[in-house]
């Protein structure tokens, strides 16, 4: 890749973008995902955190994953917040940082990571979660894993990046791609970048995984370009069935009568007519704009400074091959 698109995007961006679309109760943004989700949840903090109207809510939690052994205990959560969340809204979903290993089904069977039994059952939980946020009329914008210093786990990163990509269509999501975003001049991993104003910005952290608190500032605004773009969250209907009663016919008097025959005081009301909510779109070679200048305060008390998330303990949680099944990580990201 050429060393334009690796060029930064400015942190503060320009006052004059206009902000998210917006509905009378305001507009929510849930975060879900793992350490990079969270990460992108801090970058959406520093943009948002003064937009009064909007809800960034942070279900994101180190350590998640879609294969770990408490998977059943994330999704039966997920479900509660997606449900008290409610219809509408927006939904940013980002992970793969704990889930390089193997997996086990509801019935307890095992399958090692990539395999066709791995795939199957790593995708129905995909599924899950996209199928829900859509039943619940979000949306959702699913961002995928970035290109990684190491080659063997940049190796699995796209093929995980593949399976997001594939199952986001399925849904109508909106799929993020990064991972031909900040490379070198040669196209490989980039730990820097120039910001506007030709300074060096260090961008991922040293783990080789994770974007510093400046990365994940350019990351949430290529994601709040992506949920301008997408329009404004489908609600459900107001009025079901505008079209089932028409307006009647007014009665038409004789052109020798002086007046229209009188309407009887207990005649049925006509139903007024249901204009659609208007809808804006955007042309698909229209150009992108650049990241919402909108900040708002998180919805939850904040426990701790927004920034990076890069795990702690020694030892990482992606997994390589060979590793033994179901191998507890003995990081979580």
């Amino acid at each position: 890749m050429s060393a334009a698109i690796a060029c930064a995007e400015p942190v503060a961006p320009p006052a004059t973008v206009s902000q998210l679309p917006a509905t009378p109760a305001g507009v929510t943004i849930s975060v879900y995902g793992d350490s990079l989700a969270d990460g992108v949840w801090s970058g959406l903090y520093e943009r948002l955190k003064s937009q009064p109207q909007t809800r960034l809510m942070r279900h994101s939690q180190l350590g998640a994953g879609l294969t770990r052994p408490d998977y059943a205990n994330w999704q039966t959560e997920t479900a509660r917040q997606i449900d008290e969340a409610g219809e509408g809204g927006y939904a940013v979903i980002m992970f793969g940082a704990n889930d390089m290993q193997g997996v086990r089904d509801e019935n307890r069977k095992g399958y090692l990571f990539k395999s066709p039994g791995w795939t199957n059952v790593y995708t129905q939980r995909i599924d899950w979660l996209l199928q829900t946020l859509k039943e619940h009329h979000v949306t959702t914008v699913w961002v995928g894993l970035p290109v990684m210093r190491k080659p063997e786990t940049n190796d699995d990163a796209k093929f995980m990046t593949g399976l997001y990509e594939t199952e986001a269509g399925k849904y109508g999501a909106v799929f993020l791609p990064l991972y031909q975003d900040y490379l070198d001049a040669d196209g490989n991993f980039m730990a820097r970048i120039d910001d506007s104003r030709q300074k060096s910005q260090q961008l991922r952290s040293d783990d080789g995984i994770h974007f510093t608190g400046y990365g994940y500032q350019l990351v949430a605004g290529k994601v709040l370009t992506r949920l301008q773009l997408a329009g404004a969250p489908a609600a459900k209907p107001a009025v079901k069935a505008a079209s089932a009663a028409p307006p009647a016919p007014a009665p038409v008097a004789p052109a020798s009568a002086p007046a229209p025959a009188p309407v009887p005081a207990n005649a049925p009301a006509v139903p007024a007519a249901v204009t659609p909510a208007a809808v804006t779109t955007t042309p698909s070679d229209a150009p992108v704009a650049k990241p919402v200048p909108a900040d708002l305060p998180a919805s939850q008390p904040i426990n701790q400074q927004p920034g990076a998330a890069t795990g702690a303990a020694a030892g990482s949680s992606i997994g390589s091959r060979g590793r033994a099944l179901m191998a507890t990580p003995a990081r979580q990201l």
